[in-house]
């Protein structure tokens, strides 16, 4: 038996029972790999669709999938059932279900589990395998375009017959793939991410969906405690995001009596969020990266300090700027700490024990850079299941100018202002002030 919890059990029915094409938007810890893989579980077993597609912009994402689909079913249901499609060294061999990009293969197969990229080679065959049901992964980093491959292979006979006698009143490209019969729920969050472009902002895939289909949002979430999960809830306005009643009240287990007493305070069990409140200095690498070498410092001791009173705990930094992420790294490796430190693009789709984030912006224009993004901040609060510490400025943050666009118009949301002013709530963190021993 799988338990649904109600959110679930809701967007589950509607999903079976309607056509079309959908958006589901998961926020952090909801479990949107999970969902999409009962879904697709749902539709065949029950006769729903004879074939369903799982698709996701990355092989990471694809292996998720079928890792889902690997623990739901089972070893021999999977290998039975499934087959992962694409780029062959991108696909996990450890999985039980099989891989092969041979279309006999792939036509024997219930569920088929595939990238973005790789849905070209399908669909460039003289006879494509076509899909009654589509699920459509990490739509809020994909760009319009990219839900075309999967669209061109959802479109039934019937479709291609009403394609000669198209309305002229049809006006979007999500309303025209559901007129030609493509079935597809479209799942993302375009407030974790969004399109990975050099110059202006795009709308995502997702939120060209949520503007032209109807669409359902998943509240639990099984990652964030609840001090956390109310955070992330006004931070990014979900209006409703709630912790599982089972993890509501996850709190770090440490012994404080075996960590420093300068930390104490900062990794404080009794408290979810803590804001180390450090004045370090922001220097420039190249173009378009920063780094901070007393915040990374900072970091670093912290996990130190951690890894003594709770080795077995999971720890992973988390920065915005790729050169951030390098002076960590090797400080760490200095160490010897096994400790992942990611990029808030890398970050996505991950979890861990205990997060820190590192600003690394502060100068005295208050000028807060790509960090001040919706989607950045988001995702750098929202991977912790039972610590989540800030490093660097607050007044940095709670002074912050946001970006101008390249049309000349200051953002309308000041975002690293609003994180600041949630935190300096006592009900959503506490903010400490950074010890002597981690000012130099």
């Amino acid at each position: 038996m799988i338990y649904l919890n109600p959110d679930q059990q809701r967007i589950l029915k509607w999903r079976i029972n309607s056509g079309g094409i959908a958006g589901v938007i998961g926020p952090p810890g909801c479990g949107k790999t999970t969902f999409g893989a009962l879904q697709a579980i749902k539709l065949v077993s029950e006769g729903y669709a004879n074939r369903v597609l799982l698709v996701a912009l990355t092989n990471s994402a694809a292996n998720e999938f079928s890792r889902e689909l690997s623990i739901l079913l089972g070893r021999d249901a999977s290998k039975f059932m499934c087959v992962r499609s694409g780029y062959a060294p991108g696909a996990d061999n450890s999985l039980p279900i099989p891989f092969s990009n041979e279309l006999d293969v792939i036509k024997k197969k219930q569920i088929v589990i595939c990238t973005t990229q790789s849905l070209k080679r399908l669909s460039r065959k003289s006879s494509p395998v076509r899909f009654d049901n589509m699920i459509i992964d990490e739509a809020g980093i994909e760009r319009l375009e990219h839900l075309l491959s999967p669209f061109v292979l959802g479109i039934n006979q019937i479709g291609v017959q009403m394609m000669e006698s198209i309305s002229y009143r049809i006006n979007s490209i999500i309303e025209l793939a559901s007129t030609c019969g493509v079935v597809a729920t479209v799942v993302g969050d375009p407030k974790q991410s969004r399109p990975i472009r050099s110059e202006d902002y795009d709308l995502s895939a997702m939120e060209w969906v949520l503007k032209c289909a109807k669409c359902d949002t998943l509240y639990t979430t099984y990652r964030l405690p609840d001090d956390l999960a109310m955070l992330v809830n006004e931070f990014a306005d979900y209006q409703g995001l709630t912790s599982a009643p089972e993890i509501a009240g996850r709190r770090l287990v440490v012994d404080c009596n075996t960590i420093d007493k300068e930390f104490r305070n900062i990794i404080n069990p009794d408290k979810v969020v803590t804001w180390l409140d450090l004045n370090g200095t922001e220097e420039m690498a190249g173009p378009s990266s920063w780094y901070n070498d007393l915040e990374a410092r900072a970091c670093v001791r912290i996990c130190h300090e951690i890894k003594k009173a709770a080795p077995s705990k999971s720890i992973m930094i988390v920065t915005r700027y790729a050169e951030q992420r390098r002076i960590v790294s090797k400080y760490l490796q200095q160490l010897g700490l096994g400790v992942r430190v990611l990029t808030t693009v890398g970050a996505l789709g991950t979890q861990s024990d205990i997060v820190i984030f590192t600003i690394v912006r502060n100068n005295p224009e208050r000028r807060i850079g790509a960090i001040g993004s919706l989607q950045d901040l988001n995702v750098a609060i929202s991977r912790s299941k039972e610590k989540l510490i800030i490093v660097g400025s607050f007044d940095m943050m709670i002074n912050a100018k946001p970006r101008i666009h390249n049309l000349g118009v200051q953002a309308k949301h000041n975002f690293p202002q609003k994180l600041a002013q949630l935190v300096s709530k006592e009900k959503y963190g506490e903010i400490v002030e950074a010890p002597p021993i981690l000012s130099y």
